[in-house]
C-alpha cells in the first residue's frame, strides 16, 4: 500500500471480488435448481432458463477474472518499472553509494530478479488477500440464508484454518527471510571473490576461498530446503482443513437429505457453495510462499529509496559552478560517508594553470574521496566547488565490450585510425595489438578478450591522448594494483599526458612526488599540508 495508486487498485479489487461472489452464487443457484428439477422429472425445456443463467454467470465470471488479471498485469508492470527506475536513480546518486554500503551483487540482484519478483508479488498477492474477505464472507452469508447448518460448519472451520495459516505463515516468513539473507550474502561473497581473484591467486588462497564460498552456498541450500519444507507442510495442513470442512458439510447434507428434512435444491446449492467458500483461502495459502520472495524484495527496495545515506551538514548542500578555465577551486568543502563519518572536511584550495598536483596521505585519509569530488563523481554536503569539465582515470579503468579501436576512441568517436595508432604507440600498446587476432578490430572487454591491469591503464591513457578537450585530469591511485615494473613502464606515457594540463594525482607511491609541482597532504580527511614546489626550492 506504500506504492502509488495501490489504494485505488485495492478498491477496484474489492468491487471485482464482490461481483465474483455474486456470480459464483448465481452459478450455484442456477445449477442446483436445474439439477433438482430434472431429478423431479422436469423436461430439459423446463430448465432452459436455469441453464442459460448458469452459462451467463459462468461467462461473466471468466470475463471479470480476465479483467482483474489484465488490470493487475498492467499495474504490476508499471509499478515494477517505476521501482526499477527509482532504484537505479538511487544507485547512481553520488550521495547514496548503495553499491558500497549494500554490496554491488545485492543491488544488481534487486534491480533485476528482485524487481521481477516484486512484479509477481503485486500481481498475485493483493487479489488473493482481498478475495478471502470479499468472496468468502458473501458466500457465507448466502449459506446462512439457505442452510444455517452448513454455514455454521464453514464458519467454525474458517478460524481454524486462519489459526494454522498464521502459525505456519510466521514460520514460513521467518525462514524465507533467512533464505533471502543467505542469498544476499552468497551473491556479495561471490562477487567479492571474482573481484579479488588476482589477489587470491597471488597469496595461493584459492582453496580457502573455495571453502568459504561452499559454506555460504551450503547455508543457502539449507535455508532453501527449510523454507520448502515449511511451504509444503503448510499447504498440506491448510488443504486438509478445507477438505475436512467440505466433507463435514457434505455429510450433514447427506443425513438431512435422507431423512427428508432438506430440499434437494437447497442441499445442492450448499454443496456447490461450500468449496467456493474455502477456495480463496486455499488459493491464498498455495501462493503465499511463492510471493514471499517478492515481499522480501519489495521491503529491501523500499528501504533503499527513502531518505539520504549521506550525512547532511548544517550549511546545506555544496554549490557547484562550472568554468571554462583550467582552474579548480574548493572553498570549505566537506563530504561524509553515511554514519561512518569518514570522508573529507573543510578542504580549501585554489589551483590553476598547467600544474601537476599530488594528493598523498595514509590509507583512509580521504585521497579517493577528494579525487571523486574533483571529478564530480561525489556531491559534497557543504562548501563551494568551481571546476571545468574533468576527465577521471580510476584505479581500475573500465574496458567496454567493443573493439580495441572503439575503446580508445571513447572520448573522440570520430578519430581516424591513424590517430588511434599514434595513441597506441605513445602508450606502448603495440605489442598487444600485434598479439590480437584482428589487431585494433579485436573485440575486448567483458565476455571477450580480457586485458591485464596494465593494458587497461594504457587504453585509458590512449583515450586521453585522443581527447583534446581534456584540460583537467584526475588520477585516483591509478597504479595501486600494478606491480612496480608495470608502473615504471607506464610512468613515461603518463607524464607525457600530463604536460600542458591541470592534473590531480592521488597516490600512495611517493616516487611520483618528484614529478609534481604541488603536493597536498591529507590526514583524517583534513588538509594538513599544501606545498608548492617552487616555494620549497626558493
Amino acid at each position: 500500500m506504500k506504492l502509488p495508486g495501490m489504494g485505488a487498485v485495492a478498491g477496484a479489487l474489492v468491487v471485482l471480488a464482490l461481483l465474483q461472489a455474486a456470480l459464483i452464487a448465481g452459478q450455484a443457484f442456477a445449477l442446483s435448481y436445474a439439477v433438482s428439477s430434472l431429478w423431479k422429472g422436469a423436461a430439459i425445456s423446463d430448465v432452459y432458463g436455469y441453464l442459460v443463467g448458469f452459462f451467463a454467470c459462468f461467462a461473466l465470471l471468466q470475463l471479470v477474472r480476465f479483467a482483474q488479471e489484465s488490470m493487475l498485469e498492467h499495474i504490476s508492470i508499471k509499478r515494477a518499472e517505476e521501482l526499477r527506475a527509482a532504484l537505479l536513480k538511487r544507485v547512481f546518486d553520488p550521495k547514496a553509494l548503495l553499491a558500497r554500503h549494500e554490496g554491488a551483487a545485492h543491488v544488481t540482484n534487486l534491480a533485476t530478479d528482485g524487481i521481477e519478483e516484486i512484479q509477481t508479488y503485486i500481481r498475485i498477492f493483493p487479489p488473493k488477500m482481498i478475495a478471502m474477505a470479499a468472496i468468502s464472507f458473501p458466500i457465507l452469508a448466502c449459506l446462512f440464508a439457505l442452510d444455517w447448518v452448513s454455514a455454521v460448519i464453514c464458519a467454525v472451520m474458517f478460524p481454524v484454518i486462519m489459526f494454522f495459516m498464521v502459525l505456519l505463515g510466521k514460520q514460513a516468513r521467518a525462514r524465507s527471510e533467512r533464505q533471502y539473507v543467505s542469498y544476499t550474502r552468497l551473491t556479495n561473497r561471490f562477487m567479492d571473490t571474482l573481484r579479488g581473484m588476482r589477489v587470491i591467486n597471488a597469496f595461493k588462497a584459492g582453496d580457502d576461498e573455495a571453502k568459504s564460498v561452499w559454506q555460504h552456498s551450503e547455508g543457502l541450500r539449507k535455508a532453501t530446503v527449510d523454507t520448502l519444507k515449511t511451504a509444503t507442510l503448510s499447504s498440506v495442513v491448510l488443504d486438509l482443513c478445507a477438505t475436512f470442512g467440505v466433507a463435514a458439510v457434505a455429510m450433514m447434507l447427506a443425513f438431512r437429505l435422507l431423512d427428508g428434512s432438506l430440499a434437494l435444491s437447497t442441499g445442492l446449492f450448499a454443496l456447490i457453495l461450500a468449496p467456493e467458500f474455502f477456495s480463496p483461502i486455499r488459493s491464498f495459502a498455495s501462493d503465499y510462499h511463492a510471493s514471499l520472495n517478492g515481499k522480501n524484495s519489495l521491503t529491501a527496495v523500499l528501504s533503499l529509496l527513502p531518505g539520504e545515506q549521506a550525512a547532511e551538514s548544517g550549511n546545506g548542500p555544496a554549490r557547484v559552478s562550472h568554468t571554462e578555465e583550467m582552474r579548480v577551486t574548493f572553498d570549505d568543502v566537506s563530504y561524509r560517508y553515511g554514519e561512518s563519518g569518514s570522508g573529507v572536511e573543510g578542504v580549501s584550495f585554489d589551483v590553476s594553470g598547467p600544474v601537476k598536483v599530488g594528493v598523498i596521505g595514509p590509507s583512509g585519509a580521504g585521497k579517493s574521496t577528494l579525487a571523486g569530488l574533483i571529478a564530480g563523481l561525489l556531491e559534497s554536503t557543504s562548501g563551494h566547488i568551481s571546476r571545468p569539465q574533468v576527465r577521471f582515470i580510476p584505479q581500475n579503468p573500465y574496458v567496454f565490450h567493443a573493439t580495441l579501436a572503439d575503446n580508445i576512441r571513447f572520448y573522440n568517436p570520430k578519430a581516424s585510425i591513424e590517430d588511434v595508432r599514434r595513441a597506441v604507440n605513445a602508450v606502448g600498446l603495440e605489442q598487444l595489438v600485434c598479439e590480437l587476432p584482428d589487431g585494433l578490430d579485436t573485440v575486448v572487454g567483458e565476455g571477450a578478450r580480457g586485458l591485464s591491469g596494465g593494458q587497461a591503464h594504457r587504453v585509458a591513457l590512449a583515450r586521453m591522448l585522443l581527447d583534446d578537450s581534456a584540460r583537467v585530469i584526475v588520477f585516483d591511485e591509478p597504479t595501486a594494483h600494478l606491480d612496480i615494473e608495470t608502473e615504471l613502464e607506464l610512468k613515461g606515457p603518463m607524464l607525457s599526458l600530463m604536460e600542458g594540463r591541470l592534473v590531480f594525482m592521488a597516490t600512495h607511491r611517493l616516487h611520483w612526488l618528484d614529478d609534481m609541482d604541488r603536493v597536498i597532504t591529507l590526514e583524517g580527511g583534513r588538509v594538513v599540508s599544501d606545498v608548492v614546489k617552487s616555494e620549497v626550492r626558493s
